[in-house]
């Protein structure tokens, strides 16, 4: 099984080649992150065959958008959730993928106007996506990703330092992929 996330090292290496074109590194980038990147976005769309056409339109996106990746502004996998995690919930939101699970036993196509009827607003619909982590972890999150704050931003308004939060948000990203395999 290939190792959850990289070393840095290899990670730039890797993301290097594959901004040469070399499809193998991508295969490889694939096989690390996918199943981090899975687990988000099933907790979004929840239907297991949407989330794999949104984890096959991650990667088509990381591929064609490499080339905007900065190392320096964050790391790989901190870019690619934020990645997946839109594609999903507009999937979500907008029933893309819909005729996936329409005729199946017990489901309906989600539709805008089906989200709309919920009892819930959509935007506690996604924050429940990180239900089960930690408190820590879910407000970093929820800062981060629903609210759009920088890790700075976030640090300062928990009250913690840029490493606790980083090393909390790795934490986070490790819970939702040990849950997606579990």
């Amino acid at each position: 099984m290939a190792p959850l996330t990289l070393l840095r090292e290899a990670e730039e290496r890797l993301i290097e080649a594959i901004r040469e074109g070399k499809q193998e590194a991508f295969g490889l980038l694939y096989d690390a992150y996918a199943p981090v990147l899975l687990g988000l976005i099933s907790r979004i769309v929840q239907n297991t065959e949407v989330a794999e056409e949104v984890l096959k339109e991650t990667f088509l996106a990381i591929w064609s958008r490499i080339h905007i990746f900065d190392p320096s502004q964050s790391r790989f996998l901190t870019w690619g959730l934020a990645m997946a995690r839109g594609i999903a919930l507009e999937a979500h939101k907008t029933g893309k993928y819909a005729h996936l699970t329409f005729g199946k036993k017990d489901e309906a196509p989600v539709t805008p106007e089906a989200a709309k009827k919920t009892d819930q607003p959509q935007e506690s619909q996604t924050k429940e996506v990180f239900c089960q982590l930690q408190p820590q972890e879910n407000a970093i999150l929820d800062l981060i990703y629903h609210k759009g704050y920088s890790c700075q931003q976030a640090a300062e308004a928990l009250n913690i330092s840029q490493e606790e939060l980083k090393s909390q948000l790795k934490s986070a990203f490790k819970h939702i992929g040990a849950e997606r395999t579990a």
